[in-house]
């Protein structure tokens, strides 16, 4: 693919080398076209018609048949109001999870999840479960399938194509939607996570809010962490609410995941990344370190729960999808 002038490494090492044939515009940043930011579209289509401008544009550069894309796409847009626009964009981890994903519910998808072996049939995207009050938590994907015992499974998938590139602090994360769950769960002790601290301090405007920092001078991406502990309290509370812990206007298009949360189904928790080499920004480096952290926050989770399996390690697309078929355009795309 070539792009216009940049310097983001995801678009000079990675998409660069990818055999798709597609055009692409600049993003559109503060009112000037972004160096760093690619999509499919025209930036400046009208929200009324951005989503099926997006959608049949999608369908047009990937070559996409199935029937299936049109209602998972529409789930994927669903979540805060900004996903249309995200998901045009050429590294968005959103559009990442719908293309390599969406085909579950046409192709099973096998896999090993901790070394156990799974099958998958189904999936939905941006579930949301409530943490408290009026803050979510918005999982990207949940899949639906059975383990060897034949038992129901749902696995709730965080899933990061470059985002853990960004390293840095955590900040303005809610004191009053938070804290109570942070200090139940231990993590405002010292060492609760080596290499990780968790303290209160000043956020924007001066609002006293929760961090979360780099404790061992090595840069972390602490945005992770923080996600992955807010779906895991929204996810306890839907195991223990089930519909009632989801987002209203999604309910009644959710009603497969009810049924089976409450015929007693295994729920899974997990993240995905797209593994990048070192030649993408330290990506290689990067994912080891944010899987080390990883590592860590899955023990301090399960440790708290057994009504949820947390996987002990972060998962990769290439070894996620190694036996999965992919449409061919999206494999070339990620050459994977």
């Amino acid at each position: 693919m070539n792009f216009p002038e940049t310097s983001n490494p995801i678009y000079t090492e990675f998409f660069s080398k990818s055999d798709l044939e597609a055009e692409v515009e600049n993003m559109i940043w503060r009112g000037r076209p972004s160096g760093n930011s690619f999509c499919f579209i025209n930036p400046k289509v009208k929200y009324k018609e951005r989503k099926d401008v997006v959608l049949n544009k999608l369908r047009e550069v990937f070559d996409i048949k199935s029937d299936t894309f049109k209602k998972k796409f529409e789930m994927a847009i669903s979540g805060d109001g900004q996903e249309v626009k995200r998901i045009s964009t050429l590294h968005s981890s959103s559009l990442a999870a719908l293309l390599l994903l969406y085909l579950v519910k046409d192709n099973t998808l096998k896999c090993k999840l901790d070394g156990k072996d799974y099958a998958f049939t189904d999936c939905f995207f941006e579930v949301k479960t409530n943490v408290k009050d009026s803050h979510y938590s918005n999982m990207d994907v949940v899949l639906v399938g059975k383990n060897l015992e034949d038992r129901d499974v749902l696995f709730f998938l965080e899933s990061k194509f470059s985002e853990y590139l960004n390293t840095g602090m955590c900040n303005d994360i809610s004191l009053d939607a938070y804290k109570d769950k942070y200090e139940e769960l231990g993590l405002m002790r010292d060492n609760a996570i080596q290499g990780l601290l968790f303290e209160e301090g000043m956020g924007k405007d001066n609002v006293k809010c929760l961090q979360i920092k780099s404790s061992s001078g090595e840069p972390q991406y602490c945005s992770g962490i923080k996600q992955m502990i807010s779906h895991y309290i929204g996810l306890t509370n839907f195991v223990e609410n089930g519909e009632e812990a989801l987002d209203p206007k999604q309910k009644s298009n959710l009603d497969d995941i009810v049924k089976l949360r409450n015929n007693g189904a295994v729920i899974i928790l997990g993240e995905v990344l797209f593994a990048f080499d070192d030649a993408v920004d330290k990506g290689a480096t990067k994912r080891i370190r944010y899987s080390s952290i990883y590592k860590k926050l899955a023990k301090v989770l399960n440790a708290n729960t057994s009504k949820i399996c947390v996987l002990p390690e972060v998962l990769t697309y290439q070894e996620l999808l190694k036996d999965f078929k992919l449409d061919k355009k999206v494999k070339d795309f990620y050459q994977l």
